[in-house]
């Protein structure tokens, strides 16, 4: 039972999430777009960032637990953190998911990875626990952050901080690459197009 609640928390935070990164998609916000990659210095650059305010987001559970006097403040609070923890939910998404994208994988780990830190913090257990969570999130974070990306341009995009004249290639060059090669080529320059 005690694992149940952060469970349905989880999915429930997830579900959200989803919807609230598929609603500021269609508005045409970019930071909720899982496509494209991210190289690891942008990467390390937004976990950091990304921890920190998960970080923030317990020091601000914690400190308003201090103040509760009654039982509508004890859910009033519940309901505020968890929809802070519904506002970074899709943020990681996006981070893990490009990422994930520039090592050249699917997007579903990713997804997955993001759900599961989720769940790591809204998950209160006995301290040492959440100490080795924590732990835990880092090191699979410090795995990604040294995980080297594709040079090349893969099916999710070309490479962050390429030079865009480099990609303008002549017809020597793509008789020479293999017709997968050229096939990914191909299906990167009709999405930026349509871009």
């Amino acid at each position: 039972m005690d694992l149940l609640y952060p469970v349905l928390r989880t999915v429930l935070i997830c579900l959200v999430g989803f919807c609230i990164a598929f609603q500021g998609r269609r508005m045409g916000y970019t930071i909720f777009n899982l496509s494209g990659r991210l190289n690891r210095l942008q990467f390390f650059i937004l976990f950091i960032t990304l921890m920190m305010l998960y970080y923030a987001v317990d020091i601000i559970e914690a400190r308003l637990y201090d103040y509760i006097i009654s039982l509508p403040a004890y859910y009033g609070t519940r309901i505020f953190i968890g929809l802070l923890q519904t506002l970074l939910f899709p943020l990681s998404c996006a981070l893990f998911v490009r990422r994930v994208h520039d090592i050249g994988f699917n997007g579903w780990a990713g997804l997955l990875w993001a759900a599961i830190i989720t769940f790591i913090n809204t998950y209160v257990a006995v301290t040492p626990i959440n100490y080795f969570l924590d732990l835990f999130v880092w090191l699979i974070g410090f795995l990604f952050w040294i995980l080297p990306g594709q040079h090349e341009p893969n099916q999710y995009g070309y490479p962050p901080f390429m030079n865009r004249q480099n990609d303008i290639e002549d017809t020597t060059t793509l008789k020479t690459l293999t017709p997968k090669e050229q096939k990914v080529r191909k299906i990167v320059r009709n999405r930026r197009k349509k871009k």
